[in-house]
C-alpha cells in the first residue's frame, strides 16, 4: 500500500476486514463449544460455587459481585484502593497471547464485561482513573484487575499501585455491601454479541 491510501473507502469496507480478522482469530471457538475447567486452580473451583437464586447469580463469598456473560466479577481481597476489583475469564485459558490467536471474539466479549464493572465502580466509588492489570503470577488463569485510584493518593497517584498480596479477607471490611452496591450500578444492557457468546459459554459448561 502507498503512502496516502487507504486500506478501505468506507467502514463497510473496513468492518468486513475486520470481521475476516476476528474469525482468522478465533479459529478454536468451535460448536458445540466445551468450557476448559481446572480442578485445581481456585478461580475454577470458584466459579463452580456459582448459584442461581430469585433471578440472580450469587456465590458464598461477599466479595462477589456479579456472573458476566463471559466473566465473573469480584472485589479483590485487598481494598486499599475502594472498589479493587478483578474480572475471571469464565473459560480456563491461561495465556492472552493464545486468546488473541485463538480465541479472539472470546476476549472482546471479556473486554465487554471489564468495561461494564469499570463504568459501575466509576459510578459508584467515584475514582479520578483506574489501572487496568493483567499479571497471572499467583493464578494463571486468564483474569484483569481493576484498580480505582484517587486524589487523595496525592503524587503516588502517578506511581504503580501496592499489591499487599492479600489472601485472606478483611474482617474490618465489608465487602458484601460494596459488591452490591457496585452490581446495583452494571448496565443491564447487554449486546446481541455478549448475549451470544454468554449462550455459548453456558451450553458449554461441564
Amino acid at each position: 500500500m502507498e503512502h496516502g491510501e487507504t486500506c478501505a473507502r468506507s467502514i463497510d469496507e473496513l468492518m468486513s476486514l475486520l470481521s475476516d480478522s476476528v474469525k482468522e482469530r478465533s479459529g478454536d471457538i468451535k460448536l458445540p463449544y466445551k468450557v476448559r475447567v481446572d480442578q485445581e486452580c481456585s478461580f475454577c473451583r470458584k466459579n463452580k460455587q456459582i448459584y442461581l437464586a430469585d433471578h440472580e447469580y450469587e456465590h458464598p463469598e461477599p466479595t462477589f459481585i456479579k456472573r458476566m456473560p463471559a466473566s465473573v466479577a469480584a472485589l479483590s481481597y485487598e481494598q486499599d484502593y475502594p472498589g479493587r476489583s478483578v474480572v475471571i475469564l469464565r473459560d480456563h485459558e491461561t495465556s492472552l497471547r493464545y486468546l488473541l490467536k485463538n480465541k479472539f471474539l472470546l476476549y472482546i466479549a471479556f473486554m465487554e464485561d471489564v468495561s461494564a464493572v469499570a463504568d459501575a465502580i466509576y459510578k459508584v466509588c467515584g475514582p479520578t482513573n483506574i489501572n487496568y492489570e493483567i499479571l497471572m503470577n499467583l493464578n494463571d488463569h486468564f483474569h484483569m484487575h481493576l484498580i480505582p485510584r484517587y486524589t487523595s493518593e496525592g503524587d503516588k497517584i502517578h506511581k504503580p499501585p501496592v499489591f499487599r498480596g492479600m489472601d485472606t479477607l478483611d474482617p474490618d471490611f465489608d465487602y458484601r455491601s460494596l459488591a452490591l452496591e457496585i452490581r446495583k450500578n452494571i448496565s443491564p444492557e447487554r449486546s446481541p454479541f455478549s448475549q451470544c457468546l454468554e449462550h455459548l459459554i453456558d451450553s458449554g459448561l461441564p
